[in-house]
């Protein structure tokens, strides 16, 4: 391990402009190190190669050095012999020392490649949820075989063929007693389930749905975290209700997509058709299709124009980045690609558009993001965003 040097004084060593004391701290800090050091930020790539050449030039000078302090009590023997072994120990030491360089350099080559291999090999989400049974029981839906996984009272929890969750009523009334089943999604997760009462709901990554294994009160009630897309089977005599957090939807037949993941600054509620009452607290708004209601601690916005399509582009397995700032864009790829992403300085408030299919690995997203101007860093599940 070498010893530290300011970035600055080699910036000044480098140009000639050192005095004679720190030229020989200079040189000192050489003969201690055997590469540039990683962490030596601020030199140019050509002013890095000048300091790996030099710290080259003092290995083989002291190698070098060594050598004839080696070979001087040979010189008593005879002048010319001890200078034909010195020289041909020099040459070996020097030669060595070329051939140890060079494979210290290939070899921290091979480490850094590596580990540029394993970080940008971070595969996209997938179909990944565990379900909750009312005993308290779970079942990995991942590796869960295809076919009947529970049965619950009057109902049967299958496994479809495509990997959909499928709740199947018996003939006959249904129990009693309710029991609630939860299906929760990962980081990089995403599934979709059909309810007891035929309303189908998708789970993005990092989001949970909460319900009973069959409808037997005057509402259908679920709660839900992150984002879910649904498609609620048409009722009239039993209304359909979402809850999540503070926040109710109540509908009798629609398409709609909420969205209510904690990081975010509001609530997303967005009606693709049909109606819907969304109230929170002492607020309250009736939704068109094409309307969105942003909800907040300050009441419920709603957005007229809103983007229909970068709204369903989870569920198209896109990222449709519109106008978007690097800060949401970095809060969608830590969901689905199970990243953790930090920032090194203020982000910045640049917009970013475009089309990218979430089938993609992380690397391959990113270096498309690179052609606009952004930097980053990728260690590991590690993300560190560069303004």
């Amino acid at each position: 391990m070498g010893r530290s040097i300011a970035v600055s004084l080699l910036k000044k060593y480098l140009s000639g402009d050192c005095t004679i004391s720190e030229i020989e701290q200079v040189n000192q800090w050489f003969d201690s190190m055997d590469t540039v050091p990683e962490d030596l930020v601020g030199l140019s790539a050509d002013q890095r190669k000048l300091v790996e050449d030099k710290i080259f030039e003092r290995i083989l000078l002291n190698i070098g050095t060594k050598g004839q302090q080696k070979i001087i009590p040979i010189r008593k023997k005879s002048v010319r012999i001890s200078t034909v072994l010195w020289a041909a120990a020099s040459f070996i030491l020097v030669l060595g020392a070329v051939l140890i360089w060079r494979y210290h350099s290939q070899q921290r080559q091979q480490d850094q490649t590596a580990k540029l291999h394993q970080a940008v090999h971070i595969k996209p989400g997938g179909n990944r949820a565990v379900l909750t049974l009312d005993d308290g029981s779970s079942v990995v839906l991942t590796e869960a075989k295809i076919g009947a996984l529970a049965n619950q009272q009057n109902t049967s929890v299958v496994k479809t063929a495509e990997g959909e969750l499928s709740y199947e009523m018996h003939n006959g009334s249904a129990s009693a007693k309710i029991s609630y089943n939860k299906i929760t999604t990962p980081l990089g997760g995403k599934y979709s389930v059909v309810l007891p009462d035929g309303t189908k709901a998708w789970l993005n990554a990092k989001s949970s749905l909460q319900f009973p294994t069959a409808f037997t009160g005057a509402e259908r009630v679920v709660q839900m975290t992150g984002e879910v897309y649904f498609e609620v089977a048409k009722n009239p005599d039993q209304p359909f209700k979402v809850q999540s957090g503070g926040t109710e939807i109540k509908v009798l037949g629609t398409h709609f997509n909420v969205m209510a993941y904690g990081d975010e600054a509001a609530q997303k509620t967005t009606l693709i058709e049909g109606s819907i009452h969304l109230s929170s607290g002492k607020f309250s708004q009736l939704l068109k299709p094409g309307q969105q209601a942003l909800v907040d601690p300050y009441g419920i916005r709603l957005n007229n124009n809103c983007d229909m399509e970068a709204v369903m582009a989870w569920r198209n397995d896109l990222f449709i980045f519109k106008d978007m700032e690097i800060k949401e864009i970095a809060r969608q790829l830590a969901r689905w690609y199970d990243v953790q992403v930090v920032f090194r300085g203020t982000p910045s408030k640049i917009s970013y558009t475009g089309t990218i299919s979430k089938d993609v690995e992380l690397s391959e997203l990113l270096s498309m993001l690179q052609f606009t101007g952004l930097k980053y860093e990728l260690n590991g599940h590690q993300l560190t965003i560069i303004d």
